[in-house]
């Protein structure tokens, strides 16, 4: 089959190679095309299959309309959440994504950022693993504009967008107090990572505020994985100090948390109020929806893309921003007030 051309198209409807080209690129008005012929060129573009040559494209004005987006987890709700609304965004102006998983290796993910570098995208939004300084750099010295979402990294400037974990967690900390729970669990991600430092400082400072003091063996630091939310959890219930009520610094820690509370044959809210940091579809599917702190995933990832296409079409030329975004307390069944 006989790959269809500009011209190929131009032959057919007796206009030029021009004209083709610039009501394929909706530029028609702009050159006082009718509307008639440009309806006969798309029309015939349609019947012949057109492709646009973007390799010929990119070579011409020296962009790739490739974005790469690299997050640490693409199966986690969050992180698949976040990309579908990014390229959802940069689709409307004209860019494509490559998505990379980095699985929180470090190696991985400078792999992934040497790869993109080698296609030549015109930017990249990043989820970075903490100690990837030396990985982000080599970003930043090819001059290739970058966003950083979801986590900041000590002494490194950039542009970030984040949300405040520790004022969330001090709200749904606060609302566990507010309905009478002292023996409050703090259940967390690796005790380094700065999200889980800040929600943990969160958990402290409610707790604080409320004259309660912080119990050591209620605090426990670990993984974001569905294993350590129901080790936790069993482990707790199952001791001579059970609590009361539960914080779970993601969404994999609060179902491992829930499953573990039910096989330990309780219920909540009945015995035990939980709390979640994420909201996800599946809290609203539970016996008992789960109240959460939810993320605005979707403002996170319209506010990466703005920063970023404002960096590559040298429109932003102020210094290293963060913009820092509330979280919203969902108020659902999984907590009850007690004596």
């Amino acid at each position: 089959m006989t790959i269809a051309t500009l011209q190929t198209i131009a032959n057919i409807v007796k206009v030029s190679r021009s004209t083709v080209s610039r009501v394929l690129n909706n530029k028609w008005e702009d050159f006082g095309i009718s509307q008639a012929t440009a309806d006969k060129i798309i029309s015939k573009a349609k019947d012949l299959h057109y492709i646009k040559n973007e390799a010929a494209l990119s070579l011409r004005v020296k962009k790739t309309f490739t974005i790469g987006v690299i997050v640490k987890d693409i199966t986690d709700p969050f992180y698949s959440q976040l990309v579908k609304f990014v390229e959802s965004a940069l689709y409307t102006k004209g860019y494509n994504i490559i998505i990379c998983n980095t699985g929180y290796d470090l190696d991985k993910e400078n792999g992934h950022i040497n790869i993109l570098l080698s296609r030549w995208v015109d930017g990249i939004i990043l989820s970075p693993i903490q100690k990837s300084i030396e990985n982000i750099s080599i970003i930043k010295d090819r001059n290739v504009p970058l966003a950083l979402f979801d986590c900041k990294i000590d002494k490194f400037e950039a542009d970030y967008i984040l949300v405040d974990n520790k004022a969330g967690t001090m709200e749904a900390v606060n609302h566990l107090i507010s309905q009478g729970h002292k023996k409050i669990v703090y259940i967390g991600g690796n005790s380094s990572d700065l999200n889980n430092r800040l929600r943990y400082a969160g958990y402290k400072k409610a707790l604080s505020k409320a004259s309660l003091s912080i119990t050591e063996h209620y605090v426990i630091h670990g993984s974001y994985t569905f294993k350590h939310g129901y080790e936790a959890a069993t482990e707790l219930l199952r001791s001579n100090d059970a609590p009361t009520a539960f914080f779970a610094a993601n969404n994999r820690i609060v179902l491992g948390a829930c499953k573990g509370i039910m096989d330990c044959g309780l219920q909540i809210p009945e015995d035990v109020s939980i709390v979640g940091f994420d909201d996800f579809e599946t809290a609203t599917m539970l016996p008992s929806p789960l109240t959460v702190i939810r993320q605005p995933l979707r403002d996170m990832a319209l506010n990466a893309v703005d920063i970023l296409l404002s960096r590559m079409d040298k429109t932003n030329n102020t210094p290293c921003m963060t913009r820092m975004l509330k979280t919203e307390f969902i108020l659902r069944n999984s907590t009850r007030k007690i004596n």
